[in-house]
């Protein structure tokens, strides 16, 4: 469990956008947090990428936009 303490008007605005979305908080908050953490994941894939690591196949980066293009989401291949 984690507890985060907000200040008052972010707060308001999270509980307007969980209830636009139709999820409750907690869904709403975690979903934000997983799209957040894909981000970092992302950008230290792109570090590694810049600072010599060999990149992804485009196969398999290809089905990857593809799914992601008929809304099927996951994290981006290694």
């Amino acid at each position: 469990m984690l507890t985060v303490a907000l200040p008052d008007d972010l707060e308001a605005a999270v509980v307007t956008a969980a209830h636009r979305s139709g999820q409750s908080l907690e869904e709403y908050v975690a979903s934000v947090f997983a799209d957040a953490l894909s981000l970092e994941v992302d950008r230290s894939r792109v570090d590694s990428y810049l600072s010599g690591v060999a990149g992804v196949a485009h196969e398999r980066v290809r089905g990857w936009l593809d799914d992601l293009a008929n809304g099927k989401r996951s994290q981006c291949p290694d």
